[in-house]
């Protein structure tokens, strides 16, 4: 990648974490390489694609990445706007980690649950240049370790998930905005309705019910950072039933209210 290709927008150092925020133009391009120590990568802004191992990751806001030491990658920036904050991990903080049963291994990338609420806490902090916010970010990062650890330990093996339930998945995705109900997309894959949100809890770890939510608020997010559209509008676009409901659900899960969370965006 060319130096013109990114801006450094900053970098902080912590107890064995070396944290750095970075842009990419529209259409940048990295070669296949890797880096010694583990890394984190949190996408802050825009989408990009990311090849590892064989295999093709998708990357767009608050996707959260997990990089084990030395895994060769390559990235394709073709989104608008990108911004990503990554933590390169020093050896001795993946130790602790694991004398308490926290193992980070894998390449991996997680979204949803607590970790977007987590990723924005994270970023505010690193904007924050004093000594209370080092020790924030050493609190935000251990959540995060724990969040993905448990993750990592608690789903199914992509080869043990029902075809029937990714079908699901899929439909939901899709229908996010329709306010489906739990018999409707029970009956799109053929299983009744208590096997569906049994199932489905076990393995995403969400009820369905918080998982629409979390795409809605996914949805706004989006909508926020990238359009004027008023918060009423885009709480009918993305399914919610009026702008009350949108604030309210927005501010539970993202600890910030839409307003808030647009004024960061743009200052970015």
């Amino acid at each position: 990648m060319k130096d013109t290709d990114y801006k450094i927008l900053g970098k902080r150092l912590v107890p064995s974490l070396r944290m750095r925020k970075a842009s990419y133009i529209r259409g940048a391009q990295s070669s296949n390489h890797n880096h010694e120590n583990a890394r984190f990568v949190f996408v802050l802004r825009g989408n990009f694609s990311e090849i590892y191992a064989g295999k093709k990751r998708e990357c767009n806001p608050f996707t959260t990445i997990f990089r084990p030491p030395n895994e060769q990658h390559s990235e394709d920036y073709y989104g608008k706007g990108i911004i990503c904050l990554s933590v390169d991990i020093q050896p001795d903080w993946l130790a602790r980690l694991n004398q308490h049963d926290v193992n980070l291994r894998d390449s991996a990338d997680f979204r949803g649950g607590s970790l977007p609420s987590l990723i924005s806490k994270l970023a505010l902090e690193f904007d924050t240049q004093d000594n209370i916010s080092i020790l924030a970010i050493e609190a935000l990062m251990l959540e995060i370790a724990v969040e993905i650890s448990r993750r990592e330990n608690r789903i199914l093996p992509k080869e043990s998930v029902p075809h029937w339930l990714s079908n699901a998945r899929d439909y939901i995705h899709a229908e996010f905005t329709q306010n489906p109900s739990i018999e409707e997309i029970a009956m799109a894959v053929n299983v009744h309705p208590v096997h569906l949100a049994r199932v489905f809890r076990r393995q995403y770890k969400s009820t369905i019910a918080d998982y629409i939510r979390f795409l809605r608020v996914d949805a706004a997010k989006k909508a926020l950072a990238s359009t004027d559209t008023s918060l009423a509008d885009i709480a009918l676009d993305t399914g919610f039933p009026d702008q009350s409901h949108f604030s309210k659900t927005f501010k539970r899960l993202m600890n910030t209210t839409p307003s808030k969370y647009r004024k960061l965006m743009r200052l970015r």
